[in-house]
């Protein structure tokens, strides 16, 4: 399982989006995804480092999780601001984009 500052579900995060956090920054992803089992060293070396607002959902095959989030692809990894949507990087995601995100969430 990919490392983790914090699990939650897509109502959970939708809470924490509207009514908590500033900032955060999400990774959406399926343990039944081979791009997400190949994106988890990068993510675990990446977070390993920072500390803030990092959250993880899990989408299921065909879940409303894809709608809700308007997830085409995982892994994505979603920078919120103020309660929106500021950026996002899908597919082959490098250190490159995860740096960027996180910028945009400071």
């Amino acid at each position: 399982m990919i490392s983790v500052h914090r699990e939650v579900d897509s109502p959970g995060l939708r809470d924490i989006i509207e009514h908590g956090a500033d900032s955060a920054l999400v990774l959406f992803y399926g343990d039944w995804c081979s791009d997400c089992r190949s994106f988890e060293p990068l993510w675990d070396k990446w977070t390993a480092g920072r500390s803030g607002p990092i959250f993880m959902v899990a989408v299921s095959r065909g879940g409303k999780e894809w709608l809700d989030w308007n997830i085409d692809e995982i892994p994505t990894v979603v920078a919120f601001k103020n309660g929106a949507e500021v950026d996002r990087a899908h597919g082959t995601i490098g250190e490159d984009d995860l740096d960027r995100l996180w910028q945009k969430t400071q």
